[in-house]
């Protein structure tokens, strides 16, 4: 996945992966992608529960373990799934499970990067825009 991806795109490559919609959830600037906050990300990262996690790597999915002692895996170029990166609240969008806006922000003031912070702004006005989203 090296060409930019639009929210049809990461709805096609998900929904044709069939991964179990309460078992993960789209996250970080693919989340923004799927809420309207952005057009275009690079990749897609998600968070999964342990039982994808073995399930993909059962399947030969590439993995490593991460500082936490949890698992990145990439299934797919540019698709990378953490286990248990939890979420406060997930939405279906387009049939694909996406962390909330809230969630998503929260997740970006902890990671503290300065490349979050640009995209923090962008959520917040986007809010600001769309206040019936708060809780979405």
């Amino acid at each position: 996945m090296t060409n930019l991806l639009t929210k049809q795109k990461i709805t096609d490559i998900l929904n044709t992966a069939s991964y179990p919609k309460n078992e993960y959830w789209v996250t970080a600037g693919a989340g923004l992608v799927m809420h309207g906050v952005k057009s275009t990300t690079r990749d897609i990262d998600m968070g999964c529960t342990s039982l994808l996690a073995d399930m993909l790597i059962q399947k030969g999915a590439k993995w490593e373990y991460l500082d936490d002692s949890n698992r990145k895996i990439e299934p797919l170029p540019g698709l990378e799934l953490f286990e248990n990166w939890n979420v406060d609240c997930a939405v279906l969008i387009d049939g694909v499970s996406v962390a909330s806006l809230c969630s998503i922000r929260k997740q970006k003031a902890e990671l503290n990067r300065a490349k979050d912070w640009d995209d923090i702004s962008l959520i917040d006005k986007y809010l600001k825009m769309h206040p019936s989203q708060r809780n979405s």
